[in-house]
């Protein structure tokens, strides 16, 4: 796979000089120490369909940042395997942050470069006074990708100063006036944390944008190692569920993960009946006022059945935290209640999966339970 440019080979290309002056627009960034090491942000992306007989669905992404120098830094993304998806190159110039080289890549091969014909993403102190314009070619063809900058206001997230953008899109074919595709998106970036997640909305679908976690580049680099105990391998021996009559239908390595499902998998009788179940049985006496996001990990075997529980918690800054031992017993309690789940599908196999299920919790309510 082609790679356009190196953390390395831009460091030379600009100069590799950090300087201890942070542009006002960085401090919507984590620290300038945290920023020039480089962090990586971990995103759930939920996808909903208009349309109610079609389901709604969850995919992960990472994406890393790096900052240079006092005017630039560098994004990659990754898909949900770790697969270098996209990088790009920012120059930050005044009260705007402009596109200067970027690349994405598609079937995992096809290295795709940016033609960038107006490079301004985004301004963040005036008016937006041209769209932001790529070309770039697909299956043979050359389309052309606009982004207007509607509006951009402050506001406070998670008690935070925080700026909010809005701006509308659409894809062309190159040399046509008619759209086939555009929508509009609200982004949201928090103080001292970065880009904080985004509301998208196009033809018949929405997608939610959540940022869920963030980490070293170090830790992001030990997850991306693959093999048999990688990112979401689950300690058979250090679980907190009984697993004596849990049996994996294949060898550990050949566990896959619940988003490589086609159809998808879920809990077979929908999340409406799961969401029921949880709820009934809810006593949110024995949340205890707390605040974080409490991820129960898991596995289904290809016949689905569920077992090897973990619970793992994590504070409304996304750092690690403990939740009280009874809150965790007692939704766990309620995890064992839903006793039936729709296996993956991988290449018309049914297999092994790991699953998991998040409690996003506020003041001692479940605001949200994912995916």
């Amino acid at each position: 796979m082609k790679r356009l440019i190196t953390i390395c080979a831009m460091a030379a290309l600009i100069g590799c000089e950090h300087s201890s002056t942070n542009h006002p627009i960085f401090k919507y960034y984590p620290s300038e120490n945290v920023f020039e090491e480089g962090y990586v942000s971990k995103f759930y992306y939920h996808y909903y369909p208009d349309n109610p007989d079609r389901s709604a669905g969850t995919e992960i992404g990472y994406t890393k940042y790096i900052k240079l120098d006092e005017t630039h830094f560098m994004t990659q993304k990754f898909n949900a395997a770790f697969d270098l998806m996209s990088e790009r190159l920012f120059l930050v110039q005044g009260d705007s942050v402009v596109l200067e080289e970027g690349f994405g890549i598609r079937n995992f091969t096809d290295t795709t470069q940016l033609n960038l014909l107006s490079k301004t993403i985004s301004v963040w102190e005036s008016e937006m006074s041209e769209p932001y314009r790529i070309q770039y070619e697909f299956r043979d063809k050359k389309y052309i990708y606009s982004e207007y900058q509607v509006a951009v206001k402050d506001s406070i997230i998670l008690n935070k100063p925080a700026r909010i953008f809005s701006t509308k899109w659409d894809t062309r074919e190159a040399g046509s006036d008619s759209t086939f595709n555009e929508g509009t998106t609200k982004s949201y970036y928090v103080q001292g944390t970065g880009f904080f997640g985004s509301e998208s909305k196009w033809a018949e679908l929405s997608r939610h944008t959540e940022l869920v976690e963030q980490m070293s580049v170090e830790e992001f680099e030990k997850r991306a190692a693959h093999g048999e105990h990688r990112v979401a391998w689950i300690d058979p021996e250090n679980t907190m569920s009984d697993d004596s009559d849990f049996q994996l239908c294949d060898h550990e390595r050949k566990i896959t993960d619940y988003y490589w499902s086609n159809p998808d998998a879920r809990y077979a009788y929908g999340k409406r009946v799961m969401l029921d179940t949880i709820y009934a049985n809810l006593e949110e006496s024995k949340l205890f006022n707390q605040n974080g996001r409490l991820v129960f990990r898991f596995v289904v075997n290809c016949e689905g059945k569920a077992g090897r529980f973990i619970a793992r918690g994590y504070d409304l800054s996304y750092q690690p935290m403990e939740f009280e031992r009874e809150t965790v017993d007692h939704l766990f309690s309620i995890m064992q209640k839903l006793e039936k789940w729709q296996p993956v599908v991988f290449g018309d196999e049914l297999r092994d999966a790991y699953f998991y299920i998040t409690f996003n919790i506020v003041d001692g309510e479940i605001t949200d339970i994912l995916p």
